[in-house]
């Protein structure tokens, strides 16, 4: 499996569409920072908490051309056949996509906060961070990248699922506006339910993003929602592949 994960992020450094993410998210920096002009060196504190807070949506569709890069390859060529002829177990080769999915964008999601940081420091200084400050932003990209890990899950799923690259950027952007499109028709009729959200991936590593300020509660409901969409989307794809007929 360490081969075949190894040969994946070798082909995929070829392809600029792997750049592609990255080139954004950091043109998204300078444009958070033309945006907030800071008046001193303690605003960093302001932008690098929203950095965590407000690019979550970005972040996920700058997500979407690693998922074109890593699993839907394997339909469109038809190397999963070859794949599994040389031995490489089904469990072992989805496993082995969801891997490589997670190593893209944990990087990309380390470099989107490493740069905005950066960015943000050369801007107005790295000064003015509060005790406990950066201890607190730690647990909170840790928590987050649980979430993008959760993210990754279903993304290589629903790929293994739909297969077709149109038809999965559909359904992923479905996904993205759903559960705030409920929320926007029942505030039409004063029905406005924000509970739902509580069990909406995305909302949850957003608000992650602010962790120490989180009750108990929520987050056993946060770390709750983000496991069942880990698990579940990961199990159902292992048991979709190892049954699939391979042609």
């Amino acid at each position: 499996m360490i081969n075949i994960i190894r040969a994946d992020l070798y082909r995929i450094s070829k392809s600029w569409v792997t750049y592609a993410p990255f080139a954004a998210l950091f043109l998204l920096q300078l444009i958070i920072l033309i945006f907030s002009d800071p008046l001193d060196a303690s605003a960093n504190i302001e932008i690098v908490q929203t950095i965590l807070s407000y690019g979550q949506i970005l972040f996920f569709i700058a997500m979407l051309p690693f998922v074109f890069c890593v699993s839907v390859p394997i339909f469109a060529d038809a190397t999963m056949k070859n794949d599994i002829s040389w031995g490489m177990s089904r469990t072992k080769l989805y496993v082995s996509k969801l891997l490589v999915m997670a190593i893209l964008s944990l990087s990309l999601y380390l470099f989107y906060v490493g740069t905005g940081i950066v960015l943000a420091g050369i801007t107005v200084g790295f000064g003015g961070a509060s005790a406990g400050f950066w201890p607190n932003f730690l647990i909170s990209m840790g928590a987050q990248m649980v979430g993008i890990f959760a993210l990754c899950s279903l993304m290589v799923f629903l790929s293994f699922l739909l297969k077709k690259p149109y038809v999965l950027t559909e359904v992923l952007a479905l996904f993205l506006v759903f559960p705030q499109a409920i929320n926007w028709i029942l505030s039409l009729f004063d029905a406005y339910a924000p509970w739902l959200l509580y069990f909406e991936l995305m909302s949850n590593i957003q608000r992650f993003a602010v962790f120490n300020l989180l009750d108990s509660r929520t987050i056993m409901i946060g770390f709750g929602v983000i496991a069942v969409w880990m698990i579940v989307p990961a199990a159902l794809g292992i048991t979709l592949l190892r049954k699939a007929d391979i042609k």
